[in-house]
């Protein structure tokens, strides 16, 4: 490591020391709630919802930090004026995000969390998720098996996760594996942002705000095009481009069509062009705008799953079907939807001229399931108040949970003793889980033929970050590796190795870990401070044995099945 990197390494480490120094040493704040929505990136959706209902002062006197990237500040600002909005400070720096994340008493979010964030005890985290699934998420999908890690962690510091139908509930608790272990209560209920769609008053409220009263009102909203790593903003804002020029030309006096890119999506159309195509308001949430259509026009976006609910007519416009599911796929086929579907701009002028002319009684039921006007209070009266509002389940587990570890799959000895293991052990009595870290070469370079030589019924649960010490901690660990003394295993580094498990397995717990992995120090020593019952299967003497004790090494598999039959 070069004098840069040693200096990097350092500036990190100091950081960390701040952080987690909060998760240490500063108690938790009954009055701080922190938010983020959409990793940072928007303010919107179930989360601004939440704050709105908040704001009301029905909950008690918090102080509610919202963590956003510095370019939606001033959007944020603007609601908080516009909607009257409690919010105690915008942050928008990651490390001070944690800090306050270590405080909080209560954490919501819509997608993932801050990734040096170790949730601690007496933390109510709350996930809303941010939409009903139409496209392939986490194992489902092979662009994103490798780092879905990064969702299951904070799938699994959730207390509390809200779905609005069962259809969400299973999809996305099976599509990042958690459907058999997930620890928490699981909250049947509306979606906070969907409750806008059964308020006709609001709908007029906002029709007479931008004198639209007369006007038949469409909603263009397309989906996010690409890949996160593989953006398309450009083409798409040439297709949209075409295609509004020509829907501008063909609409009529009273009619009148707000577009509106994905957030990804960051490339802006130039709406002063148009006569009847306008941009979204700024300064509103997006479904306060939505609300107010007659009709919406969408592609594979979840918008349209929230729409339903007014039982007005939406539109498919999936001119480019074929090359987006290039990228991913989807869980049902389009033609399973009943809404119309056209490819071209002179059907889809037809059909905006046309009245609604399908049953979607069925779609409603299935899909917006559990919606009602009233979803956010529940919520919170449930989360703040502790009163029984909410539809709720608790998953019963009752298998052991067993975590495997055999490196970066390049030893072949670590991968045929794991898969022994599999074909040996009764899969059926355990939730069996791989775990793996993300950022090794070899899984970044073969993760689909690993994950394609796992049997089925094996779950995957990879480390998404590597180890982040505090100086102290830091220091310790280097003389560590390079000594390999017992006496060098200090507590302070048997809670650093911990926290680097909670880090990425939250409130789950193990029966077994098992590494197959003798090389890996690393791993060894976090799955040793995170499980009782923690073994290394090897048949060769290593560092590792030195540190865990010769008691949690075991040679053979007769002794290795032993162990799993006692759990």
């Amino acid at each position: 490591m070069g004098f840069k990197d040693k200096f990097k390494n350092l500036k990190e480490c100091k950081i960390n020391s701040t952080i987690y120094d909060a998760y240490y040493n500063q108690d938790i704040d009954d009055k701080i709630i922190y938010v983020e929505s959409r990793n940072g990136y928007d303010f919107t959706g179930n989360i601004f919802r939440i704050v709105e209902e908040l704001s009301t002062g029905s909950y008690g006197d918090f102080k509610i930090y919202v963590f956003a990237h510095s370019h939606v500040k001033p959007k944020i600002q603007e609601f908080k004026k516009n909607y009257n909005l409690n919010i105690y400070k915008i942050i928008d720096s990651q490390d001070k995000a944690c800090e306050i994340l270590h405080k909080a008493k209560y954490v919501f979010t819509d997608s993932g969390i801050r990734y040096k964030y170790v949730k601690k005890p007496g933390q109510i985290f709350v996930n809303t998720w941010h939409g009903t699934i139409l496209k392939l998420m986490g194992i489902d999908n092979s662009y994103e098996r490798l780092s879905m890690g990064i969702i299951q962690r904070s799938l699994l510091f959730s207390d509390y996760l809200i779905f609005p139908s069962d259809y969400l509930r299973d999809r996305l608790l099976s599509s990042f594996m958690l459907e058999n272990v997930y620890p928490g209560k699981i909250l049947l209920e509306g979606y906070p942002r969907n409750s806008v769609f059964l308020d006709e008053g609001k709908r007029d409220e906002f029709k007479q705000k931008f004198n639209l009263e007369n006007h038949e009102i469409f909603i263009y909203m397309p989906t996010f095009k690409g890949l996160v790593d593989n953006r398309k903003d450009e083409k798409q804002k040439n297709d949209v481009n075409r295609f509004l020029k020509e829907i501008d030309e063909n609409l009529k006096d009273n009619q009148i069509l707000f577009a509106k890119l994905h957030p990804y999506n960051t490339q802006e159309i130039d709406f002063s062009k148009f006569v009847h195509i306008k941009a979204f308001p700024n300064g509103f949430e997006i479904y306060d705008i939505v609300n107010m259509a007659d009709c919406l026009i969408t592609d594979y976006s979840s918008v349209f799953f929230d729409f339903a609910n007014t039982k007005r007519k939406i539109i498919i416009f999936n001119y480019d079907e074929e090359e987006y599911l290039a990228d991913r796929g989807f869980y049902f086929p389009l033609s399973e939807l009943p809404f119309p579907k056209v490819q071209t701009v002179k059907d889809l002028i037809i059909e905006m001229n046309a009245l609604k002319d399908y049953d979607d009684e069925e779609f409603i039921e299935k899909f917006c399931q559990y919606e009602r006007i009233d979803a956010v209070k529940y919520i919170c009266e449930t989360i703040f108040k502790g009163k029984d509002c909410c539809r709720y389940e608790i998953i019963e587990n009752k298998k052991p949970n067993i975590l495997l570890y055999a490196g970066d799959f390049s030893n072949d000895a670590s991968v045929k003793s794991l898969n022994s293991f599999i074909e040996n052990v009764d899969c059926d009595r355990y939730n069996i889980f791989i775990s793996f870290c993300q950022w090794m070469d070899n899984i970044k370079e073969n993760n689909e033929d690993i994950f394609d030589s796992i049997p089925q019924g094996i779950g995957f649960m990879p480390f998404s970050y590597n180890i982040m010490p505090t100086v102290k901690e830091k220091l310790k660990y280097n003389q560590l590796i390079s000594k390999g003394n017992e006496k060098d295993y200090t507590n302070l580094l048997k809670d650093f190795f911990k926290r680097s498990f909670d880090l990425q397995y939250g409130g789950l717990e193990f029966d077994l870990i098992i590494s197959f992995d003798a090389g890996d120090l690393n791993q060894a020593l976090i799955f040793d401070n995170a499980c009782d019952k923690f073994y290394l299967f090897s048949k060769d003497s290593s560092k590792v044995a030195n540190l865990v004790g010769n008691d949690k090494i075991i040679t053979d598999f007769d002794s290795l099945m032993d162990i799993i039959d006692d759990i």
